[in-house]
């Protein structure tokens, strides 16, 4: 898998901590989906569920730089027990406002369960939380969305349980899962809630084991303050929705060009006007039933700085970290993000479950890079025929790849991919799901150093690679995308099992081509 740069930028004196360019995990979160917010004062707080423990507080940690952090405060004694989910935001006035859910029993839920739905709000100075209050009965999946408007409303959007589709409908009727998506908002701090009058439904991909249906949505306000919204679906794409009247209505759910697992996205708005996106872009298909429908291997990050017309990046900014113990159940891995901008212009995001919670700093300018460069020097990546080198970069319509590749005594054959998505190595059909996919023979290959330079044109569906400057065949093309690539692939075909045969990487470069 491809790893995560750690270059820096220069600081002014020794006495500063060194500013983060490429992500750098800075330690661990303190539990599953944690909320970090900016106070007014310039700090920082990550908001977490005493769990595992009792699950019965709303606890904090606070940092003035995002990576010391003091020890953990008790915020909230809660009205009974919850699960994870908590959505923590500040308002224009610097006021807190907080929702989680609780487990209760009841009819409007999930056999006979609840998570019901609870707000409280903190007032500016007073240190103290209002007395919290339910302002939904029923069954409430992980909360994603909470966010004030411009005009002052309060809105959240859930995927909520619906009783009576449970059960898979009868043979040959649409199947829409047992959740979906509904929007409250309040327009006096908190006090009183409304209900969108039409919730939104996702049809599910039956061939899947589960039926979770549309969920897990989040939201961000454009410039001319429509709202845009993205869902978390079990069919590999996130759906998008869209409302012009403050989130009162939204249109159908349609597929957005965004490749995703069965995972949530979750935006921020710096403020500079451009809006950072993170997902889960993974996609699993020699198992098309593993966990979460992808994987969750990695959270990757982009960038728009036209209000999300286009996104630039799409590159890794957290990996998992290799479980100690074999996990057959059980949430894991990069998901349920949630981020924060410092005063400097940097981001502070917390995301990942077990093993792989964790807080990590980068600057948003690494994201709008058209050029990288990995050198491994004396640790070359050593391919065989049972490994495959997975190395991620900008996304681009066009671009060029330059691969110093040391081929081993009888050079074997090789199979080189560009994929627009992150599939974990052992995934023997990624490369049939790549865009372009090269099968080079061993007659194609020269024993030694070479020089691989690959170069693609999206729009154009042309790609080409050369070995010291010599034309190779050229590339299958396995499907088109909108996006343009943001992977590379090499696997070794196996050369009669002599093992002697194999390939060093010792260096990358990528170009984005105008």
């Amino acid at each position: 898998m491809a790893g995560i740069e750690n270059r820096e930028k220069s600081v002014k004196n020794d006495d500063e901590p060194t500013p983060v360019f490429a992500p750098r995990v800075t330690g661990p979160a303190p539990t599953n989906e944690a909320t970090i917010v900016t106070l007014s004062n310039g700090g920082h707080r990550i908001f977490y569920i005493n769990r595992p423990g009792e699950a019965n507080r709303l606890m904090s940690v606070w940092s003035a730089d995002g990576i010391n952090w003091r020890e953990p405060e008790v915020e909230l004694e809660l009205p009974g027990t919850a699960y994870y989910a908590n959505r923590v935001m500040v308002d224009n006035k610097g006021v807190l406002h907080c929702i989680f859910h609780l487990w209760a029993e009841g009819g409007n839920g999930y056999r006979g369960r609840h998570l019901d739905l609870w707000y409280t709000r903190k007032e500016n100075g007073t240190g103290t939380w209002k007395k919290p209050r339910k302002i939904y009965n029923g069954y409430v999946g992980s909360l994603r969305c909470f966010m004030q408007l411009r005009s002052g409303r309060l809105i959240t959007s859930f995927g909520r349980a619906v009783p009576s589709r449970l059960a898979k409908p009868a043979s040959g009727e649409p199947d829409y899962g047992w959740n979906e998506v509904l929007t409250l908002w309040s327009d006096d701090s908190g006090e009183t809630w409304s209900e969108a009058p039409r919730p939104l439904n996702i049809e599910v991909d039956g061939s899947k084991a589960t039926r979770y249906g549309a969920i897990e949505p989040d939201v961000i306000q454009l410039k001319d303050n429509n709202l845009r919204m993205l869902i978390r679906t079990n069919k590999g794409t996130l759906y998008e929705s869209s409302s012009q009247d403050s989130g009162e209505n939204w249109t159908v759910p349609k597929p957005s060009e965004l490749v995703s697992s069965d995972s949530p996205a979750a935006f921020l708005r710096l403020k500079d006007g451009r809006i950072v996106l993170f997902l889960n872009m993974n996609q699993r298909w020699d198992n098309p039933n593993s966990y979460a429908f992808g994987g969750r291997e990695v959270l990757h990050a982009a960038i728009s700085g036209d209000d999300g017309k286009t996104w630039k990046g799409f590159r890794e900014v957290l990996r998992e970290s290799p479980p100690k113990t074999a996990v057959e159940k059980g949430d894991r891995g990069t998901a349920y993000p949630s981020a924060t901008e410092t005063s400097d212009g940097l981001v502070i995001l917390v995301s990942g479950q077990g093993e792989s919670k964790s807080i990590v700093r980068f600057d948003p300018d690494w994201l709008e890079e058209t050029n990288t460069r990995t050198a491994t020097g004396n640790a070359a990546k050593e391919l065989s025929a049972t490994t495959e080198w997975v190395q991620n970069f900008p996304i681009s319509k066009k671009g060029e790849i330059e691969v110093k590749v040391d081929l081993k005594k009888n050079p074997p054959g090789l199979q080189v991919a560009l994929a627009d998505h992150f599939s974990i190595p052992a995934d023997a059909m990624a490369a049939d799901h790549a865009v372009f996919t090269f099968r080079l023979s061993p007659g194609q290959s020269m024993e030694g150093m070479q020089i691989m330079k690959i170069k693609w044109d999206t729009e154009a569906q042309t790609a080409s690679i050369h070995l010291n400057d010599r034309l190779l065949a050229g590339p299958s093309l396995s499907k088109t995308s909108g996006s343009g690539v943001n992977y590379l692939r090499m696997k070794v075909i196996s050369n009669g099992g002599k093992s002697e045969s194999g390939i060093g990487i010792n260096e990358f470069s990528y170009y984005q081509i105008p």
